[in-house]
C-alpha cells in the first residue's frame, strides 16, 4: 500500500515537471517573458484569471507532494533497525527506553548510542552470543541483577516487567547489526 502511494506521487512529481516545462516553452514560443508579458495584459479576464490559477495550482502542487512523501515515509522509519532489522512494537518501545536510560553507558549502534562506561553491546552481545534468544536472557539478567564491572556500576531493576522485556527485545535484535 505504501509502496503504491509513492509510486503514486512520484509520478505526480515527474508529471509537475513536465508540465512546467510546456509551460516554460509555450512562454518562450510567445516571445519570451516580454511578449507574454504585452500578452497577458492584453488578454480578458478568464485568461488572466487562467494563468493566475494555475501558478496558484503549482505552488501548492509543489508544497504538497513532498509533505504527503514525508508523512508517508515517516511510519516506515520506526520500524527499522540498524543493519535493515525490522522492528515489531515492543522492540520500538524497547529502542525509547534504551534511549532514555542506557544509552548514556552503553554503545549500540542500532540507537546510535555511544557510552563509554558500560560495554559495547554490539561487541559483547553481537559477536559473543550466539542466537537471539540467549542475548534476550542475559540482558534481562543484568537488567534484574544488575552489574558491578568495569567503570561504573548499573543499578539493578532499573525496569521491570513490559518494560525490561522491551528493552532486552530490542538489544537483541539490533545487537552486533
Amino acid at each position: 500500500m505504501v509502496i503504491a502511494f509513492v509510486r503514486f506521487w512520484v509520478i505526480a512529481f515527474a508529471l509537475f515537471w513536465v508540465l512546467l516545462g510546456l509551460a516554460v516553452f509555450f512562454l518562450a514560443m510567445r516571445g519570451g517573458p516580454r511578449g507574454a508579458r504585452q500578452s497577458l495584459h492584453t488578454e480578458s479576464r478568464a485568461g488572466q484569471r487562467l494563468v493566475l490559477a494555475g501558478v496558484v495550482l503549482m505552488f501548492a502542487f509543489g508544497l504538497v507532494v513532498p509533505v504527503l512523501v514525508l508523512a508517508a515515509n515517516g511510519a516506515n522509519k520506526d520500524s527499522v533497525g540498524a543493519g535493515g532489522v525490522h522492528l515489531g512494537a515492543e522492540q520500538q518501545h524497547g529502542r525509547v527506553l534504551f534511549g532514555e536510560s542506557c544509552a548514556s553507558c552503553h554503545t549500540l549502534a542500532g540507537a546510535n548510542a555511544v557510552g563509554r562506561i558500560g560495554p559495547n553491546l554490539d561487541v559483547r552481545l553481537g559477536s559473543q552470543v550466539s542466537t537471539e534468544a540467549k542475548r534476550r536472557a542475559l540482558v534481562l539478567d543484568a537488567i534484574a541483577k544488575g552489574r558491578a564491572r568495569g567503570l561504573g556500576q548499573m543499578p539493578a531493576l532499573l525496569y521491570q516487567g513490559r518494560d525490561a522485556e522491551s528493552i532486552a527485545a530490542f538489544v537483541a535484535a539490533v545487537a552486533g547489526h
